[in-house]
């Protein structure tokens, strides 16, 4: 892309003319986007994007610009340093801008992937997603509608800052998602199944996208047969895919230092209490190999690191960038996430995790005479200043004296956030891969997964809730 000689000039000049802080992202990327909907494809394309994406500290003021044209970075740093001293000119900022400190890195990084994406034919990649449509479609004649999209991606990434640091990176992605629809008389009901990584195309191949089709079209056609639930409060077991959503969205977002600096956030002040059950500890951990949510840095050149967001049901950390952790005197925590390199990034999560109990999920609802078992996520809102939330999950069971049995759909969750944190009582003996997908925040998507146990609440709103003043779900 550009040598690193002429990046370290760039940087230079800027602190000569005044900034306290400068660095750069610049990204090239190529991507494989199919999408296939009721037999037809919709999109086929290949695409390859590079740019760069500078932010310039002066004085009091962040200035930030993107472009395209890489042939003068000097240009692109005194542009954006005349952006930061002209926001100096007009914010009244009370409290200085102070970035919390990290090591200089220097590293040269590729992610070596058994199979490389780029190396697969568009060819391969079109029998694939028509394997996988065959599939679902001849698994019922039920089956009336399926949608398939498939991305993938490449991309080679140069980070570098006024600080030393310089970071060579190369990584390759790839994500499948199977949305079916199943029709009886009157009666609609969808199935969603997806997977994806930071990795290779041996990802999809060891996942088997038919099979994960066939899963999507089943739980369409299961829900069929399923009836509405019961209405009221109710000892409720969450499957690891509605766990690790839910402690994503009505946790994870409240966890983001932005949030809890803006005042949008209920965990505000509450570093060090006790807000949830003692058995509980839940992290946010980009480092885990193959998982949606990896990466080896963050987008400001921060190594990538587990972090305990909750520890013994303490909450013992906020998610920071180095600038919300030099505000609030913490330690940077590698969450500083931009969706490409036109993005200023902001406080996001990785992979959430949930660390599992000591329970067996039968002995989990033995003692539950009349209750649901909730499976997966359909979509919600959470307020995260209010600490409410509303979640409808995919699938539940109806509990009657420790035994499943009816089959239910449209199910509903609602209810505050630290009320359900503090009524959990039991967490299932292993953690599973919940969801993958692309987690939102103010127009930006980046890829996030989770990993949770199954977890017992001791009551916890189902059916006919609404949430005060919601805010749209980021998920």
């Amino acid at each position: 892309m550009v040598e690193e000689e002429e990046i370290r000039r760039a940087l230079d000049f800027v602190l000569s003319e005044g900034a306290r802080y400068a660095d750069i992202r610049l990204e090239r990327s190529y991507a494989t986007v199919i999408e296939l909907k009721d037999g037809i494809f919709r999109e086929m394309s290949y695409g390859i994007d590079h740019g760069a994406g500078v932010r310039v500290l002066y004085s009091n003021s962040w200035g930030f610009s993107s472009s395209n044209e890489l042939s003068d970075l000097k240009a692109l740093f005194e542009d954006t340093l005349k952006i930061g001293r002209a926001l100096s000119l007009h914010e009244k900022r009370t409290e200085p801008i102070t970035l919390a400190d990290t090591p200089a890195v220097t590293e040269h990084f590729r992610l070596n992937p058994r199979i490389n994406p780029a190396g697969v034919s568009i060819g391969e990649k079109k029998d694939m997603v028509k394997a996988a449509y065959r599939a679902a479609k001849e698994y019922s004649k039920l089956i009336k509608g399926i949608t398939i999209s498939y991305v993938d991606g490449y991309e080679e990434r140069i980070y570098a800052n006024s600080e030393g640091s310089y970071i060579e990176e190369t990584l390759p992605s790839v994500f499948m998602r199977v949305h079916a629809v199943a029709k009886r008389d009157n009666t609609l009901q969808e199935g969603r199944e997806s997977t994806g990584a930071v990795g290779g195309f041996e990802v999809l191949k060891e996942a088997n996208p038919e099979t994960i089709a066939v899963k999507a079209a089943d739980k369409a056609i299961r829900l069929l047969d399923a009836e509405l639930p019961p209405a009221g409060e109710f000892c409720v077991i969450m499957d690891p895919k509605l766990t690790g959503v839910f402690m994503h969205e009505a946790l994870g977002h409240a966890a983001e230092a932005d949030h809890v600096l803006y005042g949008e956030s209920i965990l505000r002040g509450r570093l060090g209490e006790e807000i949830a059950y003692e058995g509980l500890t839940i992290a946010d951990d980009p480092t885990i190999e193959n998982s949606h949510g990896y990466y080896r840095y963050d987008d400001e050149g921060v190594r990538a690191h587990r972090t305990e967001v909750i520890k013994d049901g303490v909450l013992v950390s906020f998610l920071h960038t180095r600038e919300t952790a030099g505000r609030l005197d913490a330690v940077p925590t590698s969450n500083a996430r931009a969706a490409n390199y036109s993005e200023i990034p902001l406080v996001r999560m990785s992979n959430t995790i949930i660390e599992p109990g000591d329970s067996e999920f039968e002995e989990m609802r033995e003692d539950i005479s009349y209750g649901i078992y909730a499976m997966g996520m359909r979509g919600g809102q959470v307020d995260t200043v209010r600490g409410e939330f509303q979640f409808s999950a995919e699938e539940a069971f109806l509990i009657e004296n420790g035994e499943l049995t009816k089959r239910l759909k449209n199910i509903s969750l609602s209810g505050h956030t630290l009320d359900v944190l503090k009524n959990i009582d039991a967490l299932g003996k292993t953690k599973s891969r919940g969801s993958i997908g692309f987690c939102g925040k103010e127009g930006q998507e980046v890829p996030v997964s989770e990993y949770a146990p199954h977890v017992r609440v001791k009551k916890i709103l189902v059916g006919g809730a609404t949430v005060t003043s919601p805010v749209p779900s980021h998920r």
